[in-house]
């Protein structure tokens, strides 16, 4: 069972309603045209509605629950036809199809926590862009870096209402790491209802905190020219103290 599988459903809940980067891959869709390419895309937040807008896609994620629910959502939405979905890990990717543009969004390339695969992340992403092709990365910076000095506290990340009339509430107990600019992150999950049990899923994940002169090396070594980078989807300047690290690149000819 891949280690994303059993958050899934919990997953699609908390970011249900959340469209904050939405533009910004539509704007840049409407510029490259299709086809495009989302690495994690998880359980199709982003998929549905460029699919809705006429875009050929392929969404790419390494957990089969979470395509379960892209799959259900395209379905629903109609547009399963424009959108194929491929389970495999983001390092070891081989379509045998190149794209205009592709995107890692909402800091899921945080997850790839190996200088390795980090590297042979970004050169699979090379190799599947026609020469000239966008790619777009999006990593957490100020909103999660603020976990490195609470380690051992339980941070209470939201709760949401589900269909069936149970709360959902997630916290999440962050540990650094004292060598390497890691987070170890321990995910409670918990569902509950007035006067019942509360039931709890438990998962450890890792997120990688990226210096921007490391990505910028990362991504030139891999053949990306950055053309811009950014700290929030409005396409503010970067700071230091951006909440977002905002990569726009090209593939070099």
């Amino acid at each position: 069972m891949n280690d994303y599988d059993p958050i899934a459903p919990f997953y699609d809940i908390e970011h249900a309603r959340f469209d904050e980067d939405l533009s910004l891959y539509m704007n840049f869709a409407g510029l490259c045209g299709s086809p495009l390419l989302e690495l994690a895309c998880g359980s199709g937040r982003l998929l549905v509605p460029l699919a809705r807008e006429g875009y050929e896609l392929t969404g790419v994620d390494s957990s089969s629950n979470m395509l379960h629910l892209a799959r259900e959502a395209l379905e629903q939405a109609g547009v399963a036809a424009r959108c194929k979905l491929v389970q495999e890990n983001m390092y070891s990717l081989h379509l045998g199809q190149q794209f205009r543009l592709a995107f890692i969004a909402l800091g899921s390339f945080g997850h790839v926590w190996t200088r390795k695969e980090q590297r042979q992340t970004l050169a699979t992403v090379r190799n599947h862009l026609v020469p000239g092709g966008r790619f777009i990365l999006d990593i957490s910076n100020a909103d999660v870096r603020y976990m490195e000095h609470l380690s051992g506290q339980l941070l209470h990340q939201g709760t949401w209402p589900r269909d069936d009339g149970a709360l959902l509430s997630h916290f999440v107990s962050p540990a650094s790491s004292p060598t390497r600019r890691l987070l170890e992150l321990t995910h409670f999950y918990e569902v509950h209802r007035q006067g019942e049990a509360v039931r709890r899923t438990v998962i450890t994940t890792h997120l990688y905190l990226f210096e921007r002169n490391e990505v910028e090396l990362l991504l030139e070594e891999a053949g990306f020219i950055i053309t811009g980078v950014y700290g929030d989807y409005e396409l503010s300047p970067f700071e230091h103290d951006s909440p977002r690290m905002i990569f726009i690149t090209e593939a070099r000819k």
